[in-house]
């Protein structure tokens, strides 16, 4: 569970889940700043490290434990879908190992979650 809680400086939040925590802010109408991520963001965010944890797993899977690897998301808000373009980057020598890893991220939980339909309800 995570819980957030408006801050006192316009549009800025503090969400934490267990010991960890973040701050999220935007900036709207002139008002607000960039003391953290943009709720959008951590949307990207959350898909980008689960990627990136996948195939570093798929990696370690096939025998490599030391690797460059990283994911780059962008998250597109359309009329009629929301699309989340991701790109994976290794370094050359691992090329060898992308359609491993690409099957591996293609089921990261966070891609699962986020492939079924959702249903918002208040607790």
């Amino acid at each position: 569970m995570v819980e957030a809680v408006a801050l006192p400086a316009p549009w800025q939040v503090r969400f934490q889940a267990g010991g960890n925590e973040g701050l999220a802010d935007t900036h709207k109408g002139g008002i607000g700043g960039s003391a953290g991520m943009r709720p959008h963001e951590l949307l990207e965010a959350s898909l980008a490290t689960c990627m990136t944890i996948s195939a570093r797993m798929a990696l370690a899977d096939l025998g490599v434990t030391v690797a460059e690897v990283r994911v780059e998301v962008h998250l597109e808000r359309e009329e009629s879908a929301t699309r989340f373009r991701y790109r994976l980057l290794l370094d050359p020598e691992l090329e060898v190992h992308r359609p491993a890893v690409m099957e591996r991220i293609a089921c990261s939980p966070v891609r699962s979650t986020l492939s079924k339909p959702l249903v918002f309800e208040p607790a």
